[in-house]
């Protein structure tokens, strides 16, 4: 059972994860379902013709369209641009419709959509490009699927955007009806908690400053819960519990708002609270949003009792291996009766010099059980594996020993391939990667002990080493052209069509234009699981060819990239935030908790 919960919890993650991403980059959903709506909505396509309401100027809400020339026909977008208020406020198109049937979309209805005029293509990318941006610098929410219908303007700097026409003098003017508040920001709540400065304990936190982090911490609670964030809380909510599912217990469903409010990532890319400091920096006290802003540095799992604080625990974090003070906030209400040895599930972040818990926690009490004690090392062991991201915060040692450990085994793959790329059909490389590891773990020596890291397992447990068995997807093992690449920092990846990705960079002028070469090259580009690693690789061996190559699919695709870096930046920028694939547990207890559980 636990096994079937992570695997449904991988895949909420990295399905989530996936849109959160494929949002920021414009690439939609619902483009990916429709290769044909992504085919015609393209800058590059001739225009026919823009349109404006004759009196956009006079009330300020100008409906503007767009249209082009698409292979399927006559594609459109349609946007309507509050310029006194909002900015972008909603958006439609489509495409392989006439002109007659534009007219009568119920996107126009009641929006002077009947006597449009024709114009410049300048002044319709002028005032959308200028919706958006004023939309974004006040905070106010962008219709959904904007980025969609965008693609038939071309790319622009929004830095570079006139807002001249927008608002009233420099500022949204808001007239709107009752149902149009969950746009735009409500500034109904008390921020006087945070306009005062919080100061930092010598040594142990006072009740004051505790409840004070705790006010604070409930006024982003409230923030939270505004209508503009409710879309968001209730998708979310529906993914992790069900449509009809429920928490199990009230400490669930504090722990879900908690990661709402902290971790969850907006279709902007932005997290809630990083929302509320760019939207009340200067109602903020320079101490408090100090203290706001480290909470993005969430970390969770298993905690070691360590002693007992007045207010709080010493504990040591199973997952990063560090100590920590903790404290809870509500002081009011009494600590959990545990003892040095037991253990805390819980969530902290950093406040002021030491930490809080952030959420919900509970108790595991050890009584004398040393099998309590085995299975939670045991399952910190397993935490480390899966949360490199959390083993490795706070603890600089433990993430160059990580690194260290990365690097060892691209020296030992070198060694062994004479190279960090290896080719073959997906039954080959499986079979490589088996000898690899066999290789390490059974010819290998160890320069002091003289002995292989199966006979160091034998010696320690007294139980014969099995090297766990690579699985692989069925459709992986088919496939005909794989790779196996190693590097210095992910360790393996690996990849399908890679030598058909290599092709194409080494001889673009044979392959660009085919819709093979397309769905690899943007298929790389847009998939989560593929690093930064092949474009680096082809660009450093075909520097001319990669530059065409991509300049060739950014026209297609309507993206626009200066080098390189420009193009990691946009499709993968968590690759300058790399960490080491492997994990060095550095506790021993935890490593041999690991061994003995080794099949």
């Amino acid at each position: 059972m636990a096994k079937t919960k992570k695997q449904k919890a991988d895949k909420r993650r990295a399905r989530k994860k996936k849109q959160a991403k494929s949002k920021r980059q414009g690439i939609p959903k619902m483009l990916q379902r429709d290769p044909a709506l992504r085919e015609a909505l393209n800058c590059h396509h001739p225009l026919v013709e823009c349109r404006i309401n004759k009196d956009w100027q006079e009330f300020g809400m100008a409906v503007v369209i767009i249209m082009r020339s698409a292979p399927t026909g006559c594609v459109y977008s349609g946007f309507l641009v509050d310029m006194l208020g909002l900015g972008l406020k909603d958006v439609m198109g489509d495409y392989g419709e006439n002109e007659d049937e534009l007219r009568e979309h119920k996107f126009l209805e009641g929006k002077q959509g009947g006597d449009l005029v024709a114009c410049d293509y300048e002044l319709v990318s002028n005032l959308v490009y200028g919706g958006l941006v004023w939309a974004m610098k006040w905070k106010f929410k962008p219709p959904k699927d904007y980025k969609v219908w965008m693609r038939l303007l071309e790319p622009r700097r929004l830095d570079e955007i006139d807002l001249s026409r927008f608002g009233k003098d420099g500022k949204p003017f808001l007239i709107v009806p009752e149902d149009d508040f969950d746009t735009f920001r409500d500034k109904d709540f008390d921020l006087d908690t945070l306009r005062d400065p919080i100061f930092s304990p010598e040594e142990e936190p006072s009740e004051e400053i505790l409840y004070r982090i705790g006010d604070i911490k409930a006024v982003l609670v409230k923030y939270m819960r505004r209508p503009e964030f409710k879309d968001d809380l209730d998708a979310e909510q529906n993914d992790r519990f069900g449509k009809k599912g429920k928490p199990k217990n009230e400490g669930e469903w504090i722990n879900f708002q908690d990661w709402f409010l902290l971790e969850f990532k907006l279709r902007s890319g932005e997290r809630i609270i990083d929302l509320f400091l760019e939207t009340y920096q200067e109602d903020i006290h320079p101490d408090v949003y100090n203290l706001i802003e480290d909470w993005e540095k969430v970390l969770y799992g298993l905690f070691e009792v360590k002693g007992c604080l007045e207010h709080g625990y010493q504990m040591k974090s199973l997952i990063n291996e560090v100590e920590y003070r903790v404290y809870a906030t509500n002081v009011s209400e009494p600590l959990f009766d545990v003892q040095r040895g037991d253990f805390i599930i819980g969530r902290i972040v950093p406040a002021l010099g030491f930490h809080i818990f952030s959420g919900a926690h509970s108790p595991i009490h050890l009584d004398g059980n040393s099998t309590v004690r085995d299975e939670m090392y045991h399952e910190a062991a397993r935490l480390q594996m899966e949360s490199p991201a959390q083993a490795l915060m706070d603890n600089p040692e433990k993430l160059e020993k990580s690194r260290e450990a990365v690097r060892k085994m691209y020296a030992d793959f070198i060694s062994y391939f004479g190279k960090d790329e290896v080719f073959g059909t997906g039954k080959e490389i499986r079979q490589y990667h088996q000898d690899f590891f066999h290789h390490q773990f059974f010819k290998m020596k160890d320069p002091d002990t003289k002995l292989s890291k199966a006979e160091e397992f034998t010696k320690k447990t007294g139980k014969k080493y099995k090297p766990a068995k690579l699985k692989l997807p069925r459709k992986f093992l088919r496939c005909k052209d794989v790779a196996m690449l190693c590097d210095p920092v992910e360790s393996l990846t690996f990849l399908e069509e890679y030598g058909f990705f290599l092709k194409i960079f080494a001889d673009p002028d044979e392959y660009l234009g085919m819709p093979y070469a397309t769905e690899v090259v943007m298929g790389y580009l847009e998939s989560d699981s593929i690093s930064d690693v092949p474009f680096r690789r082809v660009a450093k061996r075909h520097p001319e060819n990669f530059r065409k190559v991509i300049d060739y699919y950014a026209g297609k695709e309507g993206f626009v990239v200066n080098d390189l870096e420009d193009l990691i930046q946009k499709f993968k920028p968590e690759s300058y935030d790399k960490l080491p694939s492997i994990v060095v547990v550095m506790d021993q207890e935890i490593a041999d908790a690991r061994l003995t559980r080794q099949p």
